[in-house]
């Protein structure tokens, strides 16, 4: 070898630990994000006698299938709340807390640029709001999104409360 070649080699393998060494200071390769997370938002009570409550809602990439299609990777949404259940039995309680509920989800897809709006279905008159059917056709990739949980009494439209929450999931073919 000659000198010209070790000083060459020489240099290639500092310049490679040099990036090495920088990459992990700035924290090496981009992140995924994860394909499912946990979320909790406060809403006022559209009973105006009752406490305020929490949501806890889980967004998980998924499959499902479009009315007219096959499955399609989608955003899913399930959860609940901490109000509390009413105890079981032949003839449902008779009382005055009576809900519905609505989810809407807004996102944006950041590998394909599209973004959109899915509306749930609704639900009237539950003793114990949840969350309902809910399927949101965003496409693979990173998907930033808001869900807001409309919850009203009786129905969702009426003295409507609504919880916000946020976050970024990975959506992935299965």
């Amino acid at each position: 070898m000659t000198r010209k070649s070790i000083r060459r080699a020489a240099a290639a393998v500092f310049t490679a630990s040099v990036v090495g060494t920088a990459m992990v200071a700035a924290g090496g390769v981009a992140q995924a994000a994860p394909t499912s997370t946990t979320m909790t938002c406060s809403s006022a009570n559209p009973l105006f006698w009752a406490p305020p409550f929490t949501w806890t809602v889980h967004a998980a990439s998924g499959e499902s299938a479009p009315p007219d299609g096959p499955l399609e990777p989608s955003l899913l949404l399930s959860g609940g709340n901490e109000l509390p259940i009413p105890p079981g039995g032949l003839i449902p309680s008779i009382g005055i807390n009576w809900y519905g509920t609505q989810v809407l989800v807004d996102w944006h897809n950041r590998n394909t640029g599209r973004s959109g709006r899915s509306v749930s279905d609704q639900e009237a008159w539950q003793q114990h709001p949840r969350i309902p059917v809910n399927r949101t056709w965003t496409g693979t990739g990173t998907v930033d999104f808001t869900v807001t949980l409309q919850t009203g009494a009786g129905w969702w439209f009426v003295n409507t409360q609504n919880a916000v929450c946020t976050g970024t999931i990975d959506i992935v073919q299965r």
